[in-house]
């Protein structure tokens, strides 16, 4: 393996073992994509600690300037930590920080590049919240197909505001 001086090899702002894009790149990618009514509206952001011994990352969205969703490296790795040390499995305990909300940030990446690789229906049906989100404000869907969704209040959180957003920007 390549020595990695000085860079950042999260698999967000740049992963050098993978043909994976860096986050200025994912970051447009994405935002090209979305529906006209939200493109100003909706942003994207990540903060990385390169200097720290971690290299802990921060990633959030806004709407109108107003965060809608975050997700940071320590509250993930609290959390995960935590579920580990009750006993749970490595999927155990995906499915509990998934269902309380709780996302890395590498996943976060992860997700923008699968929805960008994924047919648009594809996407609408994953079972990543966070893919299903992106496709929700996504310009190739119609405004039929999001008044024909069914979203329910179990829902992903980041699901519903996307939902109620592109329906109220139609």
């Amino acid at each position: 393996m390549p020595e990695l001086q000085g860079a950042v090899s999260d698999g967000i702002k740049k992963n050098y073992y993978s043909n994976s894009m860096q986050w200025s790149k994912l970051k447009s990618k994405v935002k090209e994509l979305l529906c006209p009514e939200l493109k100003d509206r909706v942003d994207f952001y990540l903060t990385s600690y390169r200097k720290s011994h971690d290299e802990a990352d921060k990633v959030w969205i806004t709407v109108d300037r107003q965060k809608v969703f975050s997700c940071k490296h320590y509250p993930y790795d609290l959390a995960e930590r935590g579920a580990y040390y009750e006993g749970l499995s490595q999927e155990e305990v995906k499915e509990l920080l998934l269902s309380n909300e709780i996302h890395n940030p590498k996943d976060f990446g992860e997700a923008m590049r699968n929805y960008l690789s994924l047919p648009i229906r594809e996407a609408l049906q994953s079972s990543n919240p966070l893919i299903r989100a992106f496709a929700i404000i996504d310009r190739r869907i119609g405004k039929r197909t999001i008044k024909a969704m069914k979203v329910s209040d179990s829902e992903h959180t980041l699901i519903k505001k996307f939902y109620n957003l592109r329906c109220s920007a139609s």
